[in-house]
């Protein structure tokens, strides 16, 4: 058989693996943007998704829309956030981190996504351990049986053979 185990989630891997879709939503600028790892669609496109993360891009047009947008949004419970705003010609551009009450919404949703992407990946390691582990079994058995029949066919031949020499000696 095999030297491979089947893994299972410990509560260790889903707390690391909550921390680090924590620590990601945290950093994360929410938006739709492609899922690298994924299969592309018949014209080469890799699939979308919304990333969700606590921090939220604005755009506005002119310095006066730029203050009323930061404004309004102060009000709603967004803060200041260590990404650098940015200016295009009258396009500014200005990140916000999300009210606390909405971060902890994503939260839930975020850590339940990556606890269930977590045991999807361990049972996709497990079921190609299984599939590698049988496809070993396999040939194994299949290389037993071909011994054995080698064997039988050895023996069989043998007392054929002795089968033969003793009806021809007897036959003289």
């Amino acid at each position: 058989m095999s030297n491979n185990v089947l893994t299972t989630v410990t509560k260790q891997m889903i707390a690391d693996c909550k921390s680090d879709a924590e620590r990601d939503y945290r950093n994360r600028v929410e938006g739709h943007d492609v899922i690298f790892g994924g299969e592309p669609d018949q014209h080469g496109n890799l699939p979308r998704k919304l990333f969700r993360g606590a921090r939220v891009e604005f755009t506005a047009l002119g310095v006066q829309a730029l203050l009323d947008l930061v404004f309004d949004k102060v009000s709603q419970g967004y803060k200041r956030c260590d990404t650098e705003a940015s200016s295009y010609g009258i396009n500014h551009i200005v990140y916000l981190v999300k009210p606390d009450a909405e971060i902890q919404a994503d939260l839930v949703v975020v850590l339940k996504e990556a606890e269930e992407e977590l045991r999807a990946r361990v049972e996709r390691g497990n079921e190609v351990i299984i599939a590698n582990t049988v496809a070993q079994r396999k040939v194994q058995v299949l290389k037993e049986r071909e011994e054995a029949a080698k064997a039988a066919d050895a023996a069989l031949e043998a007392e054929l053979e002795a089968e033969v020499r003793a009806a021809l000696k007897g036959g003289k």
